[in-house]
């Protein structure tokens, strides 16, 4: 087997400059660049790894896969992101060895002075058997335009056949999981199904396009308050959409789900959005200490008993009092993010670094049809105000101006026209 060549970093002037390595172009990785002082960037070879050439804006995933938004409006390169000074490399991380501070890559080998991991998340499907091998989910840019892609088949093929009975078991689809990822998307595909493909197969009568959610819980959108809970169900309700809360899938098959209770439920399409779990970072020196498939931190972010290793985001597991960690959202590890900025230019210094505190901005979701629910410093909100709202709050939490003026566009022009439910 080929050794793997070793660098530390990309040109010979910068050899005399220590190296900080962030790993994951996400929430947690781009927010701890961008807040880094100048003078640290200045001082340092700065290096970001992801297997991705882009930033992707997760929240809005459910709008790529409903067809309300072009997938290119979400995702910003990460070049674009970067000073001129700045190196990405796209590849995937292999493991890290933290005794010799040397990054494994699937084509070479890296060496770090500091390292910062926000590897993020996939999903998570609790060894329900044919979860993974027969649904759909949404976690990547791929993941939506595939669904996306998926449905615009379905219909069209729907749209040739005379027989009811065939058309319905060709339209029947079920979200497993009613957590914002599950409920938006529903809200999402309730739209495009009910509204936009409605307009363009009128041939498909309603009753035949089937749209379930399978949830495990006795609310959706558990973190929410209870009278918000109780609205976002009534209005999915209202929307034509069947939910079954208390229900536990026990296998997904290639026709549908089986419940823990033996009901059957048949689905040509199953989409899993139950939970997600942390993406693995070996360390081949053993040194991270990992729960439930997080590494454990300390307070200051720092990975437990390692002084130059950061781990933020959906990969770490803080010590919050109750033991679970705090929730894997981009809230979080954007907080995170500028969190660590600040305390490598602590440790630069030889200060002490400062503890982390979470502050809870607030929790927002859409539920469709101009519709969603906000619960902001005590404050409740829903109804279409709560859907601007989070459609303001999103836009500025995007990475550019450039990217937020093409969403705002996009967003606008589909109040006046359908959605664009060209095959991608």
């Amino acid at each position: 087997m080929k050794k793997k060549k070793l660098i530390s970093h990309d040109t010979s002037t910068n050899l005399k400059k220590p190296h900080l390595v962030i790993l994951g172009g996400g929430f947690g990785g781009i927010h701890t660049y961008k807040a880094l002082p100048a003078w640290v960037k200045k001082n340092h070879v700065i290096t970001i790894i992801d297997k991705h050439n882009h930033f992707l804006f997760t929240p809005l995933l459910p709008e790529v896969a409903g067809a309300s938004l072009d997938y290119h409006s979400i995702v910003e390169p990460i070049r674009d992101l970067l000073d001129k000074d700045t190196y990405f490399i796209q590849s995937t991380v292999v493991s890290v060895d933290t005794r010799k501070q040397i990054i494994e890559l699937s084509d070479k080998e890296i060496s770090y002075d500091i390292l910062v991991s926000a590897l993020g998340s996939k999903t998570h499907y609790f060894g329900i058997p044919g979860a993974e091998k027969n649904s759909y989910i949404l976690k990547t840019l791929d993941d939506a335009v595939n669904l996306r892609n998926h449905c615009v088949d379905l219909f069209e093929a729907a749209s040739k056949l005379e027989s009811s009975e065939e058309r319905k078991k060709l339209l029947s689809f079920i979200i497993v999981g009613a957590g914002p990822t599950g409920v938006e998307l529903t809200g999402e595909l309730a739209d495009l199904f009910f509204g936009t493909f409605r307009n363009q197969y009128p041939l498909i009568p309603q009753e035949d396009i089937k749209l379930m959610v399978i949830n495990s819980g006795s609310d959706v959108l558990s973190m929410f308050d209870e009278s918000l809970r109780s609205y976002a169900a009534d209005s999915l309700v209202k929307d034509s959409i069947i939910l079954k809360n208390n229900t536990r899938v026990a296998e997904v098959t290639v026709n549908g789900v089986v419940t823990s209770d033996n009901e059957i439920y048949n689905s040509e399409t199953v989409i899993w959005t139950a939970g997600v779990t942390a993406n693995s970072l070996p360390c081949t020196c053993g040194m991270f200490e990992v729960n439930r498939g997080r590494i454990l931190i300390e307070k200051n972010l720092l990975a437990k008993g390692i002084d130059n290793v950061f781990v933020i985001g959906d990969l770490s597991l803080f010590p919050s009092q109750d033991g679970r960690g705090l929730p894997p959202t981009a809230q979080v590890a954007k907080q995170q993010g500028i969190h660590v900025a600040g305390n490598i230019s602590r440790m630069l210094r030889g200060q002490n670094l400062k503890p982390f505190v979470y502050k809870e901005k607030g929790l927002l979701a859409s539920i469709g049809s101009y519709n969603a629910i906000a619960e902001i410093h005590g404050f409740k909100f829903k109804g279409i105000f709560a859907w601007f709202m989070w459609r303001t709050i999103y836009l500025f939490n995007f990475a550019s101006w450039k990217k937020r003026f093409k969403i705002m566009f996009d967003w606008t022009l589909n109040l006046f026209s359908g959605r664009d439910t060209t095959r991608l």
